[in-house]
């Protein structure tokens, strides 16, 4: 019998409401398919509060995201997965499996051996529980450039301008990695928090982060060969937006939450389409040409280039410093329903972290 719980503290999202429980661990489902990883760390991601609201398109093909970014060993693994207890691991939810949410002192991951071996990462780093970062959303990022080189034919973006609308972890993590590729950046966020913030973690520096204002985007018109639109949500003001700051011949490149439908311009582009199914478009607005292009998603080698960058080049992505705050388990449904009411919005990576003293439930079976 494994050493596993009789029972186990895990998260319910229903009707647009988070609680905390206990429940009876699933024994019964511990089969030769199975993973389950055992968290120390979780981070909360804004795709997790659009779940809470409503406000995103749950894919058919990969399901709910609700508690995905996630680092801890592997407490159980079935003799037909291909791991063994006490790998630490990651997780990708963009493979086809199923899986019980991450906001848990426990995550159940079922699927057949290939898809296990996409959906469960190995983390290569050691020291990453000491220096915490979430290796999932940046993998999305390494995966996203790398996607924009393949479609736009670019070799590097060394010489290029970038602009990023967008100064949450997303838009820091694109800013490190278009610096670390050769390119000049500009960071542009509404709220003066997660400026400052940015700026007293090193992050970027002053000439690389700027207010989102109508003067700003006008003193900065047409001055970006690429612009990325990075927040939760591209909005059609925030596009247009995107679209003045680029030159003649720029790449529009959405990586921000999109839903069905959605079109840029109005009657143009489908912007979803374009980013989900990670193609590029040419489209003509304000008496320029735009090729429009977006990424969705990453790969098990995503992961493994992220910790190789990490590890080979720590002052380019010093993604520890993106962790603003941290949590307990028990804190979490309150402090993420105040993210999804407005009440409360952190800059940075709010992270979860769970002790052996947090975790509840009763003692291990013998």
């Amino acid at each position: 019998m494994p050493n596993l719980p009789a029972t186990y503290v895990t998260t319910t999202l229903k009707d647009g409401v988070v609680s905390l429980g206990a429940h009876a661990f699933p024994q019964d489902a511990l089969g030769a398919d199975t993973v389950v990883i055992r968290p120390d760390h979780l981070g909360i991601c804004r795709a997790d509060v659009k779940e809470i609201l409503g406000s995103r398109d749950v894919m058919e093909d990969r399901g709910p995201l609700f508690g995905h970014e996630l680092v801890g060993p592997v407490a159980f693994a079935g003799a037909g997965t291909g791991f063994e207890e006490g790998d630490l691991v990651t997780l990708n939810p963009n493979i086809t499996s199923t899986r019980t949410t991450g906001f848990a002192e426990y995550v159940l991951v079922h699927g057949t051996k290939e898809q296990l071996d996409q959906a469960v990462v190995r983390v290569p780093e050691p020291r990453l529980r000491g220096g915490v970062w979430m290796p999932e959303p940046f993998a999305c990022i390494v995966h996203a450039l790398g996607k924009l080189l393949e479609l736009t034919g670019l070799p590097s973006l060394r010489g290029r301008r970038v602009g990023i609308i967008g100064a949450g972890c997303a838009g820091l993590m694109f800013a490190m990695y278009a610096r670390h590729l050769g390119a000049s950046v500009a960071v542009f966020n509404r709220g003066e928090p997660r400026r400052a913030f940015a700026q007293q973690q090193g992050i970027l520096a002053e000439g690389e982060i700027h207010p989102l204002t109508d003067a700003a985007a006008q003193a900065h018109r047409g001055g970006f060969d690429i612009v990325i639109v990075a927040p939760t949500v591209a909005t059609a003001e925030l596009l247009e937006t995107a679209a003045g700051l680029a030159t003649d011949g720029a790449v529009l490149f959405v990586y921000g939450g999109t839903r069905k439908g959605d079109t840029f311009p109005v009657g143009g582009a489908d912007i979803d389409a374009l980013r989900r199914q990670e193609r590029i478009e040419s489209v003509t607005y304000g008496g320029k040409r735009i090729d429009v292009s977006g990424a969705y998603g990453c790969l098990r080698e995503d992961y493994e280039e992220g910790f190789r960058l990490h590890a080979r080049h720590p002052r380019d992505f010093p993604l520890e410093r993106l962790a603003s705050r941290r949590i307990t388990l028990d804190e979490f449904p309150r402090r993420v329903m105040e993210l999804a009411t407005g009440e409360a919005d952190f800059p940075g990576k709010v992270l979860i972290t769970l002790t052996p003293g947090d975790r509840g439930g009763a003692p291990p079976r013998p």
